[in-house]
């Protein structure tokens, strides 16, 4: 095997495959990337965990073809830094990857390409077009509020429904959830919501980044496709039950408070400096104000008063602020609702003018 191939276009591919390729793996080979050049002048870039698989397509100047693999990280790193645009790389024997550009060569250990995994053919199933700006901003809504907790695998991804036309994401972690409903025609029609977990979807954004206008979305049991230019993504679905999250949502809340958003969130970064774990921010609303405060006996206290729009009873709630700050970094609206009902319940936020986005913080003891 031997190709030429321009920098710029062997990183497109190389970007993802060094995220993806497992280096904590017993399986050696999931570290690895594969290369296979065509006689077309083609060049195929694959990586995978098994659980999340990428191929990219890549043009090339293919002197022969053929392929082997070798290490994802080792090869990005050497061909970010190579100087000039072009890059030759050949397979020399016992499948080493003899790789040079000007008077710069390299030699890297690698693999026969036989023994790489299967990766999931994406021209099986039937791809649509859909907006990829809309499916980008879907997951920053929710991405954050994943749970972290590998022992909860349910809540380790973010649940999708649609039905060809509307789409839904929703996370959570237990103290906070995020939900968001775009329009989305083009989407796939699923009978059930199914789960993308959190590696997956993190690819898939940074897949997204390089989309311009559309990219192609398909979800066949048990993988979402999704392809973004010359890169596709193949995620393993998690075989689990989401929980009912219609059922956190609160549907009490008459307290309605609106603030700035980037007040609120100033004052609680504020705020935040005074916290800790288990001692969160106090939110006080009263007439037309909002004071947020909090104190810590090892550092000091600190109070501030907003401005705000509220007619009601008044109240405290103690919160986490990072929870809260991280929800309002997605908020596009300048101004934003707060629902409260009691001091032990859920706070619903929901951004001024927008109904398809919603966040529900659980309360702190204070």
């Amino acid at each position: 095997m031997e190709f030429r191939i321009h920098k710029a276009e062997f990183l497109k591919g190389l970007r993802l495959a060094q995220n993806i390729a497992d280096r904590k793996s017993t399986m050696p080979m999931l570290a690895n990337v594969l290369l296979r050049a065509s006689a077309k002048g083609q060049l195929l870039v694959a990586a995978t965990d098994l659980n999340v698989s990428l191929s990219a397509e890549l043009t090339c100047q293919s002197q022969r073809e053929g392929g082997l693999t070798v290490g994802a990280k080792a090869l990005h790193d050497i061909v970010v830094n190579l100087p000039g645009d072009e890059i030759t790389l050949r397979r020399a024997d016992n499948n080493w990857a003899e790789i040079s550009a000007g008077k710069v060569d390299y030699r890297l250990v690698g693999m026969p390409d036989r023994d790489f995994p299967k990766i999931p053919d994406h021209r099986e199933v039937q791809l649509q077009p859909i907006d990829a700006d809309t499916l980008r901003s879907m997951i920053d809504k929710t991405l954050f509020s994943v749970c972290s907790d590998e022992t909860r695998f349910h809540l380790n991804g973010v649940f999708f429904e649609c039905d060809g036309k509307n789409a839904r994401m929703v996370s959570t972690d237990g103290h906070r959830l995020s939900k968001v409903e775009r329009a989305l025609p083009g989407g796939p029609v699923l009978t059930a919501g199914v789960i993308l977990p959190k590696k997956g979807v993190v690819e898939i954004k940074r897949a997204l980044d390089s989309a311009a206008g559309t990219c192609d979305l398909a979800i066949k049991t048990p993988y979402c496709f999704v392809r973004a230019g010359e890169l596709t993504l193949a995620v393993k679905l998690i075989e689990s039950q989401f929980p009912p999250y219609e059922a956190v949502i609160p549907k009490a809340n008459d307290k309605v408070l609106e603030v700035s958003r980037p007040l609120l969130a100033d004052a609680l970064k504020r705020a935040q400096l005074m916290s800790s774990e288990t001692r969160g921010v106090r939110l006080t609303v009263g007439p037309s104000s909002l004071r947020v405060a909090s104190d810590n006996p090892d550092l000091g206290e600190v109070k501030e008063e907003i401005e705000a729009t509220y007619d009601g009873t008044p109240l405290t709630v103690g919160v986490n602020p990072k929870y809260v700050i991280e929800l309002l970094g997605q908020v596009e609206s300048e101004r934003v609702h707060v629902e409260l009902c009691g001091e032990l319940d859920p706070l619903l936020l929901r951004p001024v003018g927008d109904d398809g986005h919603l966040g529900v913080i659980m309360p702190m003891r204070i």
